[in-house]
Parts: structure tokens; sequence; C-alpha cells
């Protein structure tokens, strides 16, 4: 293993709207510290504040930044990433807990494997993580499937990703944030890594919970008639999208980036079973929208 672990810049996002929260990003940021032997310059901490009316006091060796920018899961991200400077970043909720030697083991495959760059712990009380379908008798799986190999609540990226990608996508301020990430790692040939002895639990989701609460979420029939749900969608029972403009407005999104979904669920059919396509120019141009056109047309799948 490493002498000295290389710079770690973990970003957290929070919205802090009472004690409940605070205590929430308290219990997170102490796991974080306990979860590992830190030395000097081996960790730096982020907190992404969203409240702009929060006092709240943490631990000193937290940074806390509260941007003037409204609040957009990939806009906050890459604030952060402009004022950070960790080789690698961790990008997180703030409903998490990290256990111990999370970072360690990810280090020791990083270590094994220098060329993966895109790292994921697990949380082993998700029913596609538990034990039985990921065992720890292998220290790590590749793989791109939501929930299964990769959870938007913790991931690990190491900062030379975005040299491939670029930035994220702000387009995308919440919902659908998770799928445009692994549409992307997909597109860019890049492994998303699972490694099987780095743990965060995931608590329940308290602040989206409340920002619900205070939404209106019900589209205007304006929405509905600009951008309406093809024939094909509302046959699959999809009129549901309308009842919640935040899934709604990320169904579209998908569509503008990268297209028709029954083309893109084919393509990654494609790219998971067959590993000669994991190759840049290959991958980019399978998701490239352009491309997502044409194989509808060509399979007569109506938008």
């Amino acid at each position: 293993m490493y002498n000295k672990m290389p710079k770690l810049s973990v970003i957290i996002l929070s919205y802090a709207l009472d004690d409940e929260v605070y205590q929430m990003n308290t219990r997170c940021l102490d796991s974080l510290f306990a979860s590992e032997q830190w030395t000097d310059g081996e960790l730096e901490v982020l907190l992404m504040e969203s409240n702009r009316d929060a006092t709240y006091q943490y631990d000193a060796r937290v940074r806390i930044m509260i941007p003037e920018e409204k609040f957009g899961f990939h806009r906050f991200f890459n604030i952060g990433l402009d004022n950070t400077s960790g080789e690698f970043i961790a990008f997180c909720n703030n409903d998490i807990v990290f256990q111990p030697n999370w970072w360690t083991a990810i280090q020791r495959v990083k270590e094994q494997h220098p060329k993966f760059m895109c790292f994921s712990p697990l949380d082993r009380s998700y029913p596609m993580m538990t034990e039985e379908e990921m065992p720890s008798t292998k220290d790590y799986y590749i793989g791109w499937e939501n929930k299964r190999y990769f959870a938007a609540w913790c991931f690990v990226w190491e900062r030379k990703v975005f040299d491939i990608i670029g930035r994220f996508d702000e387009m995308y301020d919440f919902y659908s944030a998770d799928g445009d990430e692994l549409l992307t790692l997909r597109k860019y040939a890049i492994p998303n890594v699972l490694v099987t002895h780095s743990e965060v639990k995931h608590l329940s989701q308290v602040v989206t919970k409340k920002m619900d609460e205070q939404s209106s979420p019900i589209i205007p029939q304006e929405i509905r008639d600009q951008y309406p749900l093809t024939e094909e969608e509302l046959k699959r029972g999809w009129a549901w999208l309308w009842e919640d403009i935040r899934f709604y407005e990320a169904y579209q999104k998908d569509k503008k980036k990268w297209g028709h979904w029954r083309v893109v669920k084919r393509v990654n059919r494609l790219f998971d079973e067959y590993s000669w396509l994991h190759i840049r120019p290959l991958s980019m141009l399978l998701y490239n929208r352009r491309v997502n056109v044409f194989l509808s047309k060509l399979f007569r799948i109506k938008w």
C-alpha cells in the first residue's frame, strides 16, 4: 500500500433547513474523520451549503461554502471541483455514514489496477448490493448499472477523469443526474468499479422528503402541450410522468441529450456484453445522440 495516501477531497452537499439536518451533517462528518487514520494533507472536506441563512458550526477541519448560484446537483459538484485540489474527489450526499477503512479499500484496488479511475463504495443494506449479490470474495466488480454497481450518494473519481469527460452536465439539477453520470462513463468507456470492502451506509433521505413537502410538482397544461408524451409512452402507462414535473423534466432532459430510451437500453446491453465496444471512439459513436436518432428510425421506433 501507499506509504502516504494520495489527497482525497470530499465534497458533501447540504441543505441544513433545521437541527435534524444539522445533526445528520455532523454524523456524516464525524464518521468520515473516524473512518481512517488521516495524516496531514491526506483529506480535504468541503461542505456545500444550499441554505444561505444557515449559521451552524462544524469541525474546524470542514470548509463551508455557500454558493451564490441556485442549487443544482451537478452545478454544485462543478463548483466543488473548482474549489478543491485533491487527486481524488468523493462526491457525497449528507445522509451517509462512512464505515472504517472505506478509503483504504479503494486505494488498495487502485494500487492493483492503476488504470481504474472511478470507484463506488457499497451499502450492504441495498437489495442488489448484498453479500449474496456481490460476494466479498472478490475485491471489486465492474459495471454501470445504477444501485447495483453505482450509487449516486457517494462515488469517488480521480480528478483526471474530468480531462476526458469535461465537467458535469449542469442541465441535471437533481433527478436523473446519476443516470447521466453512468451514461457518460459508458460513452467514454471508463470502467465504474464497485469496491466490495469499501462500505458507506445510506440513511433515509431526510432533506429530499422535506423538499418534497415544500414543492408543487403538478405540471401546468402548457408544459404538457409543449412537451407531450408520445403515443407509445402513453400506451406503456407513462402518464404518471405528468403527475410530477421533476420526473417529467428529467425524462425530457434524457431524451434531449441521449435520445430514445429504447435505443439507449439496447446500446447498454451491447456495451455490457461485448468488451470490444469498450474502445473510446466506438463507445463515443454508440452513445452519440445522432446515432441514436438514426437507429430509432432504422428500427422504426416512434418518438
